[in-house]
């Protein structure tokens, strides 16, 4: 700035009063902006933590409807107790959500309504639970309504995903309300600094003291507005992450295997943090390692495919284990230690659901170098989702399976043969081919029940049904009819060649002994019937009935053989 002559002097006074003034009002509207930008925060915060609760509600609502529907399928004492924690929780959530949208009015009636929704529903299940206390397992079965517990359901869904947009388009008003303030705030403070400076410059010129203040005041003030810049930078940021795992969550509750899990996070995971790489890995079945299950990005930090606990600090400790780059740390041992970690920050998180481990998540990513960084708490909260939605997964493969499958002989249960029999009749009618069934019947086992026991009973049969599945082929259907019964359908097999199958079964268990509590049991001998499609007849339930019939006059005959022999039938 040029010398100010002497002349000027006389305004001194009233521009350093006018520059104050300047000051005074910026600092002022700092103040109120900033206030006005907690509210704006808060109010952004408060659709968030909306929406959260509404996601909480539906996953506690299914939670409850998992819980009590499969304690009505299999009346097991684990499964009452999961229902009957999880009731209250759905209670509390409701109560919650209704409290939140207390200061929007349009919102505060949907939610009511879906906790009105929730609570019938609520109700509902709670009836069966009583029926099925009272009266049992079959009576809590028969009372169940597929239909209106699926259109209760679907009125919860719609209502639901009805708050979500209402509450999105809240956020959406309230975020833009948000940058226009800020804008506004920015502008004011940056102009109103200017002018001061300019001011402080043109007053203090010769005055090397007032000189220095005025570039201290300058420089503070553009790190206050950089400091600003960077705050609503990192708000932003966040905001962002909040809603992609927001998004994470709601899509996770749809994939229907652990393909699609793994994809949905590695691809959620790129966008969370991007360059990232890395792999998931799942607990074996039998605990003793973990092998790989999926893998995202161009690896920057090679990890092995198959790993045991000791190797990673994550497992050994049941917490995170996070190494930033350019920092010191314990890598772990199935990390590639010939690589380069400067730079390089590593995250190694354990999935868990109910306190049980059932994988772990290890994500490799170049250090940014910001001290706000919160990628790995990011990555941490994905990780506790992820562990959830596999262990749904799993039990939900777990309940698929026992319906569908005997557990003491590992063959297909009655329900299954039900279902699928009248198919691969359908299927061999179309094509002109023919199917046969297999009654069979062990020979006298109430006997051997009352001599050796049950458990050695259930020995037997666990072994009969080993034998029935090691002697047919990968297409034939073996279950276990009920008892010490089994039916055997062999899709495509004439009369002739069904009984020459049926003949080499009776045989293996004609010779084959069980070892139950180190002593041997057996040999036992077998009764089966043979009918076959369309001879026999054309429904599965003739098939069925003429195959029983001969298995019986096979047991009146003698027993140990196979009825009716090719030609005679």
């Amino acid at each position: 700035m040029p010398h100010i002559p002497s002349r000027f002097r006389r305004f001194r006074r009233p521009a350093f009063w006018l520059t104050l003034a300047l000051l005074l009002g910026v600092g002022t509207a700092s103040i109120l902006g900033v206030g006005n930008l907690q509210s704006s925060n808060e109010a952004i915060e408060h659709s968030y933590q909306t929406l959260r609760l509404i996601e909480d509600v539906d996953r506690q609502l299914r939670t409850t409807e998992a819980s009590a529907r499969a304690y009505r399928l299999t009346g097991h004492e684990g499964f009452r107790e999961q229902y009957l924690q999880s009731l209250p929780r759905i209670r509390e959530a409701t109560h919650a959500l209704v409290d939140s949208t207390a200061r929007t009015p349009r919102q505060h009636d949907g939610t009511l309504q879906l906790q009105a929704l929730v609570e019938e529903r609520v109700a509902e299940m709670q009836g069966l639970f009583v029926v099925q206390e009272r009266e049992g397992l079959a009576a809590a079965q028969r009372a169940t309504d597929p239909e209106r517990t699926l259109s209760l359901s679907a009125r919860i869904d719609a209502l639901g995903r009805q708050l979500r947009s209402g509450e999105a388009a809240v956020l959406e008003v309230r975020q833009a309300a948000s940058r226009r303030h800020t804008t506004w705030l920015v502008a004011f403070v940056v102009l109103g600094m200017l002018l001061s400076s300019t001011l402080l410059v043109a007053l203090t010129t010769s005055l090397s003291r007032e000189n220095k203040r005025a570039r201290a005041l300058e420089r503070e003030a553009r790190e206050a507005v950089r400091a600003m810049e960077a705050s609503i930078v990192q708000r932003d940021r966040l905001s962002e992450q909040r809603h992609q795992l927001s998004r994470y969550s709601s899509l996770l509750q749809s994939c229907a295997n652990r393909d699609e899990i793994m994809q949905l996070s590695a691809t959620t995971l790129r966008q969370l943090v991007p360059g990232a790489s890395g792999q998931c890995y799942v607990l074996r079945a039998s605990n003793d390692f973990y092998e790989s299950a999926a893998t995202f990005g161009e690896r920057v930090v090679s990890s092995g495919d198959l790993l045991v606990p000791d190797q990673c600090w994550a497992l050994r400790r049941g917490q995170p284990h996070y190494v930033a780059g350019g920092q010191e740390g314990m890598h772990c041992g199935h990390i590639d230690a010939d690589a380069r970690h400067d730079g390089i920050s590593c995250l190694c998180v354990p999935l868990s659901a109910n306190g049980a481990a059932i994988g772990l998540l290890h994500v490799s990513a170049p250090a940014s170098g910001d001290p706000d960084d919160n990628d790995a708490t990011i990555v941490s909260t994905l990780a506790e989702q992820l562990g959830l939605a596999l262990a749904n997964i799993q039990l939900r493969e777990t309940l698929r399976t026992q319906s569908l499958r005997d557990p003491l002989t590992g063959l297909f249960n009655r329900r299954y043969l039900q279902e699928n029999l009248a198919r691969e009749l359908h299927r061999c009618e179309r094509r002109q081919l023919p199917l046969s069934v297999l009654m069979l019947d062990v020979d006298r086992f109430k006997a051997f029940n009352d001599t050796h026991g049950h458990a050695a009973g259930d020995a037997l049969l666990g072994h009969v049904g080993r034998i029935i599945a090691g002697a047919i082929r990968a297409e034939d259907m073996a279950c276990r009819y009920g008892g010490e019964e089994f039916t055997i359908v062999m899709p495509e097999t004439d009369a002739a060649t069904a009984f020459e199958r049926a003949e080499t079964i009776r045989g293996a268990l004609e010779t084959a002994t069980v070892l139950h509590l180190r002593q041997t049991l057996g040999p036992v001998t077998a009764s089966i019937g043979v009918s076959t499609y369309p001879g026999d007849g054309t429904t599965p339930e003739l098939l069925l009935q003429v195959a029983d019939a001969w298995l019986y006059r096979a047991k009146a005959e003698g027993r140990n053989r196979t009825l009716p022999e090719p030609g005679t039938g």
